[in-house]
């Protein structure tokens, strides 16, 4: 059975994030696990760039997430989404499994990173320092998926499906895994091959579903106004588009290949804009996680039988008094054991509160 374990970072709606997911349906997956770099987004000056008053950072970032899962449910991929954010968080606290992050990454030298140059299509030179943090750390979390996220995952990845950059890690990776001691075997890396990668030399975007034809052929013009347009760099391109618009037609000069590559990105993004209109995402589901004896005393300890009965009632569409004649529970109590449950951060703060968590895991083995 073909499990698949992959990542995303989806700082815009681009046609690379888009094109993930259709690479990913290729392999023919019976489980996908996506994660998704949340950490890595909030980070990026691109992603802050895109934000308006009217939306904050968790907002943008889930109508950027929408769209690939629309598409994965166009695809008829069974899918389970994760955050970068958690996961790391359940890996850190596992004192086994940091240990392990931080003796590969001291492994991790200036010179390996040269090699990263040295792929094509990829822009190495513009990695950060957290980056390859997460690069390393994403992958132990594929490892040990279903220790760290036993709710969602019973049985581990056997394949992990990243861009050719992880190639600069992998050997780092294989050489001390081989000598540590897991129940669990690592996942076979899948690379998703001959991207090119058309970005703005200066303000660092990449074509997007939401920008104008205009705006794309800024950032194509741009990207191609110093350097030499490659028939293999056009075929490639091509190759990806063609996964939505089919057989495309090739250019014969370089005006004409901006004019082209523009028409086909905007051709490209409206026909997926068309696919996932469609489509509904499905409803998203959170944990909580709780690893120390501390966390289990303040948050789970105190959730007695009334407290549980008014929290599966807290799904958005009840108010207290809603609850109250449900559960046929006093008023004045339901109202204090709210103020107890906004407190300890197991439902938000308004007036149809909703639950932050839908399960709750207790890791035993990480309990101090």
């Amino acid at each position: 059975m073909k499990i698949i374990y992959t990542n995303i970072s989806p700082v815009t709606k681009s046609y690379t994030n888009i094109n993930h997911i259709y690479y990913l349906k290729k392999q023919n997956p019976k489980k996908v696990y996506l994660c998704v770099w949340d950490n890595f987004v909030f980070e990026h000056p691109v992603f802050e760039k895109g934000l308006d008053h009217t939306t904050n950072k968790v907002q943008k970032l889930q109508e950027n997430i929408e769209i690939l899962e629309k598409l994965m449910n166009h695809l008829n991929l069974d899918y389970k989404i994760i955050y970068l954010s958690e996961a790391m968080d359940r890996l850190l606290k596992n004192s086994e499994y940091s240990k392990l992050l931080h003796k590969i990454l001291s492994k991790v030298k200036i010179e390996d990173l040269n090699k990263g140059s040295e792929i094509d299509y990829i822009p190495f030179n513009q990695i950060s320092f957290s980056k390859i943090n997460y690069i390393i750390a994403d992958y132990l979390i594929s490892m040990y998926l279903p220790e760290l996220f036993p709710e969602l995952c019973l049985t581990a990845p056997n394949f992990y499906l990243t861009s050719e950059r992880f190639r600069v890690f992998s050997k780092k990776i294989d050489d001390h895994l081989s000598t540590t001691y897991s129940k669990y075997e690592s996942p076979k890396p899948i690379f998703v091959k001959r991207v090119p990668v058309i970005i703005h030399p200066e303000k660092e975007e990449i074509p997007s579903i939401e920008m104008s034809e205009e705006k794309i052929r800024n950032i194509v013009g741009n990207y191609f106004k110093s350097k030499k347009i490659s028939n293999i760099e056009i075929n490639d391109l091509f190759d990806v588009l063609g996964e939505v618009l089919g057989r495309l037609e090739k250019p014969k000069t370089k005006k004409q290949s901006i004019e082209l590559i523009s028409k086909h990105f905007y051709d490209y993004f409206s026909k997926v804009n068309k696919i996932v209109q469609k489509e509904n995402a499905k409803e998203r589901t959170k944990s909580l996680f709780i690893s120390k004896t501390d966390e289990f005393e303040k948050k789970i300890k105190p959730l007695n039988e009334i407290k549980l009965k008014i929290l599966s009632f807290c799904d958005g569409s009840n108010t207290s008094l809603d609850i109250s004649r449900k559960t046929e529970i006093k008023l004045s109590t339901i109202s204090t054991y709210f103020n107890y449950l906004k407190t300890q951060g197991l439902i938000t703060n308004s007036r149809k509160p909703k639950r932050t968590a839908d399960s709750i895991v207790i890791s035993l083995k990480d309990m101090a």
